[in-house]
């Protein structure tokens, strides 16, 4: 509860008040001090002047003894307004006249015979010698006045006082009231601002400074601290701010994160993380209801030749089709997922028998021999399933997995665009896969891997004119690995784009030191793989292998397929002619196999067409076979290009292509694949009726 004092405002006005109040009473009893002093001053001269004149009048009649006359001399001289009493003693103090008016009887005690003046509290004594002539005392005057007139004009100066006091009082409190709000009035501003500022928060209100007085001083400094606290308020602000927006987002970012890590960012499906989570829930789901779970484990075929003969775009766009495809055909209570890739897996429950679940794979398999449409192209691109079923094939996530991945290899070795159900066999297989890609990362480093050079004869000169460059494995505990086993190895996990280019500069090498041994104008012929030859920088890959080992552009010559064509026509020409630029040549390897055209051979800047060696083993004997050769012989012939026939074995073979203008032969007639010390003396040392003759025999 507030007091009376508890304001400046009451205290400086009481203040001001007290200070006035006490200087006006100092002042008043300095008046009237002053006041009852002139009284008093003014009263003892007067009375001294008339004892004065009374006793030059009187010494006569003292002298002479006429006290009589002396009294009515002093009857008529005294005129005073307050009561006296007037008396003269002789020299032996004896009341000689008296004069009574209000001032009591004198007696002969009150003689004093010196000059003196007395004063006490209600009246005046004046003692004065009376002297004659020769200036002898011959007695003294007494006046005796008192001072009741005095104390009357000290009451009422007193009063007019007392009431000028009250006036200067009420005056003093008014100029107190007023001169307060100059000095409290910005001091209640400032706290009344400060109130405000407490109660709202509200820092961009100011203190009027209207002095520069310490008041002023003060205001000014109090709006400089709203001024600090302002700025330092909006830099909290700011600051709260920018933490809510980093806050914000780091809650994306947790989300978005948690999303990725269960998520597929270019599907939208379960990533291999959250699929491993739905297999894990599937087996507990079908161990509890004893049914049984399908896993399904999906690849496209040849989505790699899509991916780079089309661009990285069109296979995403083509990924996001697969799944929109693969969803329609599934149930709600089935789990779709990428896991990496151009691999989904399927999770499928509660069937009763794992017949149950050929209808599925089957609509899928169906469902992909349909052409996408992606973007202006139309992509055909089928798929390879591989199918294992709990608790038959497995009773744990990874053991399903390897299952169904190992089924999804055998639907891929025999021809893709179908299904296999997994077999004990298959996990062997699998095994033997995962330690073949395990291997051949080390291949190169351990001068495992080599080339052998199978000759290719010119049939017109019966001379060696080149040689297919093939490569061999040779592991320390696999022995001799074939290239059918590990080059889709190398292509399944990209070691194909390494392995290609160390084939391209061992073959250069040898080439380079064939031509300080002699060798000139021998040829080597190199496969590609359909990633090689989509890799944007194959050509400058091969310009500095050239380079580095000063080797002819036209001593290399590099085999295609068919499907590396066709699959986009318009990329591979572009290809092809940065590569005919550089001088290579270029064939197409097992033609006959694929489904070029006519038209389309007319378009490619080709040199030479290979006839697959399955054309030539019943070259003839089997009708359609020879037909097909000759066909293509005759096509070659009619388009300029050179014709090579390769899986040539017996004389019979021989001597039909001959007969009928190919160009080229290799095959085991000749030789089986050499290695280059080998192929060297064999070439020093051909001769080609030998050869004919010691198959003969």
């Amino acid at each position: 509860m507030r007091g009376p004092w508890s304001s400046i405002q009451s205290k400086l006005v009481f203040l001001i008040a007290g200070i006035s109040m006490v200087t006006v009473l100092v002042g008043f009893s300095l008046v009237t001090e002053r006041f009852a002093q002139s009284l008093r001053d003014s009263l003892e001269n007067d009375s001294l002047s008339l004892a004065q004149r009374l006793v030059v009048d009187s010494a006569a009649y003292l002298s002479l003894g006429m006290a009589g006359q002396a009294r009515d001399n002093l009857l008529d001289k005294v005129v005073l307004n307050s009561p006296h009493s007037l008396a003269l003693f002789d020299e032996q103090g004896g009341l000689f006249a008296e004069i009574e008016r209000g001032g009591g009887q004198i007696v002969v005690d009150d003689y004093r015979p010196e000059s003196a003046v007395i004063w006490e509290s209600d009246w005046l004594h004046i003692y004065q010698p009376v002297e004659d002539s020769l200036d002898q005392r011959i007695g003294t005057l007494y006046l005796k006045i008192s001072l009741s007139q005095l104390s009357h004009r000290m009451r009422a100066f007193v009063g007019v006082l007392l009431v000028l006091l009250l006036v200067m009082l009420a005056l003093a409190y008014f100029l107190a009231r007023l001169m307060q709000r100059y000095i409290s009035g910005p001091i209640l501003t400032l706290a009344d601002i400060s109130r405000q500022v407490r109660d709202h928060q509200n820092y961009s209100l100011r203190a009027p400074v209207k002095s520069s007085d310490e008041i002023g001083v003060l205001s000014q400094t109090f709006n400089d601290m709203l001024e600090t606290i302002e700025q330092q308020q909006a830099f909290r602000d700011k600051v709260e701010q920018s933490l809510r927006i980093k806050e914000e987002r780091l809650e994306r970012a947790v989300a978005e994160l948690q999303y990725m890590a269960n998520y597929d960012s270019l599907t939208g499906l379960p990533n291999r993380a959250l699929c491993m989570d739905r297999i894990e829930l599937a087996i507990r789901h079908a161990s509890r209801t004893r049914t049984y779970a399908g896993i399904i484990y999906l690849d496209l075929d040849h989505f790699k030749d899509v991916n780079d003969s089309l661009g990285h775009a069109v296979g995403d766009e083509l990924l996001k089709a697969t799944a929109e495809r693969l969803s329609d055909v599934l149930r709600e209570e089935d789990t779709l997922a990428r896991i990496g890739g151009d691999e989904f897996v399927i999770i499928t429950t509660d069937f009763s028998s794992s017949d149950q679940i050929i209808p599925l794979v089957s609509k899928v398999v169906e469902r992909f021999e349909q052409n996408f449409t992606v973007g202006r192209y139309s992509v055909q691109s089928t798929v390879s399933l591989g199918v294992c079923v709990y608790p038959d094939d497995g009773d744990s996530v990874d053991a399903l997995m390897k299952a169904a991945d190992a089924a999804m290899y055998k639907a891929k070795d025999v021809g893709r665009n179908t299904y296999a159900f997994f077999e004990a066999e298959m996990n062997r297989m699998a095994v033997w896969r995962q330690q073949l890609g395990s291997e051949l990362q080390h291949a190169i480093d351990r001068d495992e891997l080599y080339l052998v050079f199978q000759p290719k004869v010119a049939l017109e000169s019966g001379q060696i004119s080149g040689a297919e460059v093939l490569l061999r494995w040779e592991h320390p505990e696999f022995g001799s690995v074939s290239p059918a086993d590990f080059i889709p190895v190398a292509e399944h996990t990209g070691l194909i784009y390494r392995i290609g280019l160390w084939v391209l500069e061992q073959a250069c090498e040898a080439v380079s030191r064939w031509r300080d041994v002699g060798l000139e104008g021998v040829t080597v012929a190199v496969n590609l793989s359909a990633a090689q030859f989509r890799q944007a920088d194959l050509v400058e890959h091969i310009a500095a292998i050239l380079a580095r080992h000063n080797v002819p552009p036209q001593t290399l010559e590099l085999e295609i397929t068919e499907s590396m064509l066709v699959r986009d026509v318009d990329q591979a020409i572009r290809m092809l002619k940065r590569i005919k630029l550089l001088g290579l040549r270029v064939a197409i390897d097992d033609f006959g196999t694929g489904f070029s055209s006519l038209s389309y051979l007319r378009k490619f800047p080709l040199d030479a067409l290979k006839i697959d060696r399955s054309f030539i083993m019943d070259l003839g004997k089997n009708r359609d076979d020879t037909a097909i050769a000759l066909a293509i012989i005759s096509m070659a012939s009619s388009l300029r290009l050179k014709v090579v026939a390769e899986g040539v074995e017996t004389p019979a073979q021989w001597s039909f292509l001959a007969g009928h203008l190919c160009d080229e032969v290799q095959g085991f007639l000749i030789s089986p694949g050499l290695r280059e010390s080998e192929f060297i003396s064999f070439y020093k040392s051909f001769s080609l009726d030998e050869v004919i003759a010691s198959r003969n025999v």
